[in-house]
């Protein structure tokens, strides 16, 4: 008798919450070996890849998934009210209990049902920032792009490897065909320095979100990267091109438009 794919997946989910990732990824090993023509089942095992924990190395930085090991260094960011500020994905109330449940469901999460993924950026051991891609959608093959650097790391080529590597994880690992950002009015040096990196400003959403600092309504400035852009562009090529990097971001991968097809076979 076939298994039932999708009653494995959500065993799988409570394995990884209750016993951990290492735990889920030695059954679904198992269980494609058991059933190897099982197409449900190896589309699975895809996305319980090591590869998928390893850190990514580019240039002079290091990207490291994030876990509750970073739990200090993402604390010190929560209470630098300006840096969360502008990350948006850092809420103000966080509590240090809330921020490490945060970090464990992460540290346990898979892409199709996280619909996010988030790195810590090193510079040698020292963590500068966060880079993530949130809401990201495999229908339509788009995601959003989410920086911050600390100040003191600001500089334009650890800046850079940091955005490349980012953008070659989504445009090859992930498959995606656009890469959008939203970027708060008060931060128009960003979206410059994005424009400069290759994307296009789309727009601004008007009085989109509320800040309490400020005590107004703020825009968002909306901006782009497609896939055909990020191959065109002279300035990424070359620069993505002196760096050694491995088949993970290189090589462009294909995920259906629905994952829940693909897992069910």
């Amino acid at each position: 008798m076939p298994p039932d794919v999708d009653a494995i997946r959500d065993w799988l989910s409570r394995l990884r919450s209750q016993q951990g990732l290492a735990q889920a990824q030695s059954t679904i090993i198992n269980l494609t070996h058991r059933f190897p023509e099982e197409a449900g089942l190896q589309a699975l095992r895809d996305w319980y890849d090591a590869v998928w924990w390893k850190p990514i190395e580019f240039g002079a930085i290091r990207l490291e998934r994030r876990n509750p090991d970073h739990f200090e260094f993402l604390w010190s960011l929560v209470v630098q009210k300006d840096f969360a500020y502008q990350l948006k994905h850092l809420p103000p109330n966080l509590t240090p209990r809330d921020l490490m449940l945060i970090l464990t469901n992460e540290a346990n999460a898979i892409i199709p049902e996280s619909r996010s993924i988030t790195w810590v950026i090193y510079k040698d051991d020292q963590p500068i920032g966060l880079s993530m891609f949130v809401n990201i959608n495999f229908k339509n093959r788009t995601a959003e792009q989410i920086m911050g650097i600390l100040p003191e790391f600001d500089s334009s080529f650890l800046v850079a490897d940091a955005y490349f590597s980012s953008l070659s994880f989504a445009f090859n690992t992930l498959g995606l065909n656009k890469v959008q950002g939203l970027i708060y009015d008060t931060n128009e040096s960003a979206a410059n320095l994005q424009q400069r990196f290759g994307f296009q400003r789309e727009g601004v959403i008007r009085q989109a979100v509320w800040s309490e600092s400020d005590q107004r309504y703020l825009d968002l400035i909306q901006i782009s990267l497609l896939y055909e852009e990020f191959l065109a562009g002279r300035f990424i090529q070359r620069y993505i091109g002196r760096e050694a990097r491995g088949d993970f971001l290189t090589t462009r991968r294909h995920w259906p438009r629905s994952t829940s097809e693909k897992f069910r076979g």
